[in-house]
């Protein structure tokens, strides 16, 4: 009966079809394009730790540290780790007719560094550790320049020599726009030691890269967690929720697949508004059916089924549009984190095909359940062919007059399921609760005030009938006449509206959040360690390519060692809790005036003289 149904009535329910599919095809292309990049940022995400896990500290390893960590990789042979060691120094060229020296980050790898990513050698077709054997050095291309030499000369690095045995292009674990003191080195881990730089006071932080399998991630980083609780370490894993990039992705993640559930919804309206009618439509072929013995059970099965059958044909018509769609997503969207190739994910087609399944049955189920009212004396009352639909409507006026004296518990019990699955499915789009009460709260009231409005414009322009003008007296009988959809099409476009205004503003929001790019008063370059007699010869060469003068800063590194005479000797974490950001290091200047953001709040500003 279904397949019958359907044969006959499918250019009525051809708006059905295609409201599901456009739903549908907005969630799997949205949830695909962003997912297809989350993808990418996790492999970035990997290769800017090159490890999975990352446990730094600015102390080098006790023995007691390094025994916790040697007795967890002795439970799982199959979590490999290496260690790094990075500080800034100073480098010179060994030929002394070469006279300069330059500022650098040092980092001093050991074997099987890195797990992710590549350290990219200018010439050669992969990186080895190798080439830091023998008091090897790898440098980036800036120092050749900066000290005037190449490929196999000499530098030396703190009291010994190393041979630069090839240039860096590009490495991991290292973020292109961080604020860097010099260019990158790379050394090897043992020769470090032996240099002297990481003596007493010395400001190195060392890392420990593990690479750990998948399943076994979360229970070593809990392990790792409850062995340094008390030690001045920090954990970093490549999932880690503090990742700017990675939580702000998820957020864009969430807020795209609300805004294709949000299309999908007004899909639903449509459909409730397509059946709404159908159902009118077949007043005449469900007393008819009720005649020869079918029960209101069967029959609303009939039509639940046609409507599975649509959500189905219109969720497989999204996937369609949706694929047709995504060849023609630019490639270069997301340059900066490299090269990605969309496509559609299965996570993403299955929640499409669901959603539009569901929204399929929600919208159409309250109209359908409306058949148990629909009795076979209507045929026997007037003939099939003076059926009105005013008549109907009476009758329908009739029973929702009659419902409010008598609750309806069947259909009251079919609207809360409705209702509280809209808000399951919300909250699931949004990955929260409440989002999808604030979603799903708006919806309902937004529909609650739409749907007066049109009752009370019906009410307002009814008297218009009368008019004489032909054209407006036609119009106004078309917007009030029984069976109009003119509450259904408010409905529609004014939840429209609401949705584009508010997804307009979310994404204001939201972009607001994912600026990648430098905000506006950052700086783009920053200049170091400029002597006295050298700030006109910079300023005068920096006017040449900038538009406005560069702001000199005169800055020193400091860290407080006493207060009142008394000394300050953080030696655990107690001491630091205790103390606070007497802790840290302050960056600290010496300047004689105040820049136009700075005010004196309270004492007053030493003068020129008396900072001499």
């Amino acid at each position: 009966m279904a397949v019958r149904e359907l044969r006959a009535s499918w250019r009525r329910l051809i708006l059905f079809f295609v409201c599901v599919a456009i739903g549908v095809g907005s969630i799997v292309i949205l949830r695909s394009v962003i997912q297809n990049v989350k993808d990418i940022l996790t492999k970035e995400s990997k290769a800017l730790l090159a490890a999975d896990v990352v446990i730094r500290s600015n102390r080098p390893w006790s023995d007691s540290q390094r025994h916790a960590i040697e007795t967890l990789l002795s439970k799982n042979v199959l979590i490999k780790s290496t260690e790094t060691v990075d500080l800034a120094t100073i480098v010179r060229p060994r030929n002394k007719v070469k006279i300069s020296a330059r500022t650098v980050e040092l980092r001093a790898v050991d074997e099987g560094f890195p797990y992710y990513g590549d350290v990219e050698v200018k010439g050669l077709q992969r990186y080895t550790y190798l080439l830091l054997k023998g008091k090897g050095v790898l440098v980036r291309p800036e120092l050749l320049v900066q000290l005037n030499v190449e490929v196999g000369e000499e530098i030396v690095i703190g009291n010994a020599p190393f041979t630069i045995t090839g240039v860096i292009v590009s490495e991991p674990g290292r973020r292109i726009g961080l604020f860097s003191f010099g260019p990158r080195v790379f050394v090897h881990l043992n020769d470090l030691r032996g240099l002297g730089l990481l003596d007493t006071g010395s400001r190195a932080r060392h890392r420990m890269l593990f690479r750990v399998p998948p399943s076994e991630l979360d229970s070593f980083v809990t392990q790792l967690r409850e062995e340094f609780r008390e030690d001045f370490v920090r954990i970093r894993t490549y999932q880690d929720r503090e990742d700017r990039i990675g939580s702000n992705f998820q957020k864009a993640e969430n807020y795209l697949s609300l805004v294709g559930f949000v299309v999908v919804v007004l899909g639903g309206i449509g459909v409730w508004s397509v059946t709404r009618s159908f159902v009118q439509q077949k007043l005449k072929s469900i007393s008819v059916l009720k005649c020869l013995g079918a029960t209101t059970s069967q029959i609303i099965t009939m039509y639940v089924i046609q409507a599975i059958f649509l959500g189905l044909t219109g969720s497989l018509l999204g996937v369609v549009i949706a694929f047709g769609i995504v060849v023609f997503v630019p490639e270069n969207v997301v340059s900066v984190f490299g090269p990605i190739s969309y496509g559609l994910t299965w996570s993403a087609i299955i929640q499409g095909f669901g959603i539009g399944v569901m929204v399929s049955l929600l919208f159409s189920f309250v109209p359908l359940f409306e058949i148990r009212h629909i009795k076979p004396l209507l045929l026997f009352r007037r003939a099939a062919d003076d059926i009105k639909v005013d008549k109907t409507q009476r009758c329908v006026r009739e029973r929702l007059v009659r419902s409010l004296l008598k609750i309806d518990w069947p259909r009251l019990t079919v609207i809360v399921a409705a209702t509280t699955v809209l808000f399951a499915i919300a909250s699931w789009q949004a990955a929260s609760l409440e989002s999808g009460f604030f979603v799903c709260g708006g919806l309902v009231g937004v529909a609650l005030i739409l749907n007066s409005v049109g009752a009370l414009l019906i009410r307002v322009v009814a008297p218009l009938e009368s008019l004489s003008w032909f054209p407006l007296r036609h119009a106004v009988m078309c917007l009030t006449r029984p069976g109009n959809q003119t509450r259904v099409i408010l409905l529609a476009v004014g939840l429209g509206s609401f949705f584009i205004i508010g997804v307009r503003a979310l994404q204001s929001n939201l972009l607001a959040e994912l600026d990648l790019e430098q905000r506006s008063g950052d700086y783009d370059m920053v200049l170091l360690d400029i002597q006295a007699d050298q700030l006109k010869p910079v300023n005068d060469f920096l006017l040449i390519h900038i538009e406005k003068p560069a702001t000199m800063i005169p800055v020193t590194r400091a860290r407080v060692v006493g207060v009142s005479g008394q000394e300050i000797n953080l030696e655990d974490l107690e001491d630091v809790r205790g103390q606070g950001s007497l802790g840290r290091d302050y960056t600290v200047t010496y300047r004689g005036h105040l820049q136009e953001n700075e005010e004196v709040v309270d004492g007053r500003f030493f003068n020129r003289g008396e900072s001499s």
